[in-house]
């Protein structure tokens, strides 16, 4: 059997999320915002109630309908209303919430009661809970249209790609399409096989593709949420050589469980429709951490332009001045999923020196430097352009450092000196790092150092949070911009 392309629809390629950066709408990022909106709400019926009172009552009016989402949270919480399957009914929803608005009707009350025994509270009640009920039934019935019109143009399908064409593959694609509750939730993508020709061409109408590089190829172009390894438990090499191959992939890699065993790092059991899987590896960034990161990226970099424009101008200057030749230097680096891009930086080498791809990376007093080339790298000056980068979605501010491609590391290959190299590009590459200001500046020239960077890098993916960024990037403008091994 050949080789067979599979693809997708480009129109139903996840919102906010491509091959080339990572998926931000997600179910659990809309599960948050729909509990996000019920705050927004409440403070919204206890703004309208109180309404005509001065402002510590209605400081007061809002706190008590605050405390009326506390047990409408508890109790709807408890029915899962904040879960994916729960949009799938009208009927359950409003059940939800319903029972949740009169959990807080009683606390409510009688907390007025309580605290305001001397007092009419009839009319306020009577605003607060018919704004407060209206609100929320707006805002989820809402949100169900909007998940619904998202389903239908394939923006939420979790798309899902499975090695394996036996039984145990067959088994994974006929749960996750036969079942009629599973409409509008999966979307096989593929099904791959290097043995495919011992196994039938299609199964559930869906081509059986030979080998694994395709589901590579694909996984660049298309966006793939999953990656299901359905092999038999016989097949042990076979699974572990191709759970090596696809972990560099920013996708979710599930193990079927039928026994066998895998030396990974981290391994996760996930429910999925009934079936059991080891979960191998995880995508660093999706739903809200994904856009965290996203306006992180913008803020910092919109906001660092505008601080150093006058430094970029004055380097512009000093760099045309000193001789001929561009003001920026543009050089080939890897990114997110393995993609190209053109990194942007200040030109600090005379232009008839340049001799090498940068694969040997830079050396100390290097003598390709200018004289206002030595300046700007002491200082990170000339990386100053790749804010411009970050706001074309190429980097973000923190992250590994962008390699050229086939980086060495003496005379050997770095991709093929640290088994775990690739995994940093399972994210976007940063100016700054968790591996730079821990002693990673300067050149990469021996395999100790090589290892550690790679560590460093996994450790900062594997542990990201917003925290984390702004240690990293008080440090990085503390005492990360100079030192003895910037060059």
């Amino acid at each position: 059997m050949t080789e067979q392309s599979c693809c997708i629809d480009p129109a139903a390629a996840r919102s906010f999320g491509t091959a080339t950066a990572p998926p931000i709408l997600s179910h659990g990022l809309i599960n948050r915002g729909l509990m996000i909106g019920d705050i927004l709400c409440f403070l919204l019926a206890g703004g309208v109630a109180g309404r005509a009172s001065d402002p510590a009552m209605l400081l007061q009016s809002m706190a008590l309908s605050m405390l009326g989402f506390y047990a409408y949270r508890w109790i709807s919480g408890n029915r899962r209303i904040y879960r994916w399957d729960r949009y799938s009914s009208v009927k359950w929803e409003v059940i939800d919430i319903l029972g949740g608005m009169s959990a807080a009707t009683a606390v409510v009350w009688l907390l007025g009661w309580i605290f305001r025994p001397d007092s009419d509270i009839s009319e306020w009640f009577v605003w607060w809970l018919a704004s407060g009920l209206a609100s929320v039934l707006a805002l989820h019935l809402g949100t169900r249209w909007l998940v619904r019109r998202l389903q239908r143009r394939g923006a939420l399908y979790h798309r899902v790609a499975v090695i394996g064409a036996g039984p145990e593959g067959a088994m994974v694609v006929e749960r996750l399409l036969d079942q009629s509750s599973q409409r509008n939730r999966y979307q096989i993508v593929g099904i791959f096989d290097e043995r495919a020709c011992r196994h039938k061409p299609q199964i559930e109408g869906i081509p059986v593709t030979r080998g694994i590089d395709p589901l590579i190829q694909l996984a660049q172009t298309t966006p793939v949420d999953a990656i299901v390894v359905a092999l038999p438990v016989s097949a042990r090499h076979r699974l572990v050589s191709t759970v090596s191959r696809i972990r560099v992939l920013p996708a979710d890699v599930l193990l079927l469980v039928n026994g066998g065993g895998l030396n990974v790092k981290q391994v996760h059991v996930r429910n999925l429709e009934g079936q059991a899987f080891l979960q191998l590896a995880k995508r660093p960034l999706i739903g809200s951490g994904a856009l965290i990161k996203l306006v992180e990226d913008y803020a910092v970099a919109a906001l660092a332009i505008l601080l150093t424009a006058p430094i970029m101008l004055a380097v512009c200057l000093a760099i045309r001045l000193e001789g001929p030749g561009p003001i920026l230097f543009r050089q080939t680096r890897v990114g997110f999923n393995n993609r190209h891009f053109q990194v942007l930086k200040f030109r600090s080498m005379a232009v008839s020196k340049w001799e090498d791809d940068g694969r040997l990376g830079t050396r100390e007093n290097d003598p390709r430097l200018t004289r206002v080339g030595r300046f700007i790298r002491k200082y990170s000056i000339d990386e100053l352009p790749q804010f411009f980068n970050v706001l074309k979605g190429e980097m973000s501010v923190i992250g590994p450092r962008a390699h050229v491609p086939e980086m060495l590391v003496g005379n050997a290959s770095y991709r093929e000196m640290v088994e775990e190299y690739n995994f940093r590009h399972r994210v976007k590459p940063g100016i700054t790092g968790w591996a730079q200001i821990n002693g990673m500046r300067g050149g990469i020239h021996n395999e100790e150092k090589a290892r550690r960077g790679a560590k460093l890098d996994l450790e900062y993916i594997e542990n990201w949070s917003l925290w984390f960024d702004l240690r990293i990037l008080v440090r990085t403008v503390s005492s990360g911009l100079w030192g003895r091994n910037v060059f």
